[in-house]
């Protein structure tokens, strides 16, 4: 099963879109945008997503954060999720 499919069966038994993603750098908290046409390129695309560099975040609260509309993250580039 390659990541995009494992990543959407997790999400569908969770009942959630709602998800925290990190990446070696980055916090991002998003809701998934369920797309088969968008995530052929294994892409998790995320809507009302912030993005907070693991620096400046301190027990799950960050000090500057930048919001996005649309957010596409490479599956390559994760190392942990979570749905919330």
């Amino acid at each position: 099963m390659d990541k995009a499919k494992h990543f959407k069966k997790i999400m569908e038994k969770s009942n959630s879109t709602k998800v925290v993603i990190l990446t070696a750098h980055y916090q991002i908290v998003g809701s998934v945008y369920e797309c088969e046409e968008c995530n052929k390129y294994s892409c998790i695309n995320l809507t009302n997503a912030r993005l907070c560099n693991i620096s400046d975040s301190y027990e799950g609260i960050c000090e500057n954060e930048s919001y996005y509309d649309w957010l596409h993250v490479n599956m390559d580039s994760i190392i942990a999720f979570s749905f919330i």
